[in-house]
């Protein structure tokens, strides 16, 4: 900061200021959806649709399409650190969720034991889901 009055050093500290607390609501606004979606998919688990089975083999196979470009991205980020964080993360999330939501759709009765088998289902890929109808706000 490098202010030479009192109002600049007001101001630069209400800025700060608001984008601490800009970036403390999105923070909350992530956490918030995640506990959603765990709780949706639990409630799913519960419901039989999707497997533990299922939702493990898209999670791994996730993890080894996404972790290389989620890791590369963190490492792009500049000043603006914990704001390109909460987004960052928020879009890789969702990018998981959807994908498990159609692993869900495509499961066939032969996938509802569960287990961690592989099986002519585990390597089946559809098309990707339509975006999410619940985005946090930009």
């Amino acid at each position: 900061m490098s202010t030479e009055t009192t109002e600049e050093l007001n101001a630069e500290l209400r800025r700060s200021w608001e984008h601490f607390r800009t970036t403390a609501v999105r923070i909350a606004e992530l956490q918030s959806a995640m506990w959603g979606d765990y709780a949706e998919l639990m409630t799913g688990l519960l419901n039989g649709k999707p497997t533990w089975g299922g939702i493990n083999r898209t999670y791994w196979k996730f993890v080894g399409d996404e972790g290389m470009k989620f890791a590369s991205a963190l490492g792009g980020l500049g000043v603006d650190y914990a704001r390109g964080v909460v987004e960052l993360t928020r879009e890789h999330e969702q990018r998981l969720w959807e994908q498990l939501r159609a692993s869900a759709e495509e499961s066939g009765p032969d996938d509802r034991a569960g287990g961690g088998g592989g099986g002519p289902k585990a390597a089946k890929t559809g098309p990707s889901p339509s975006p999410r109808s619940r985005r946090t706000k930009q």
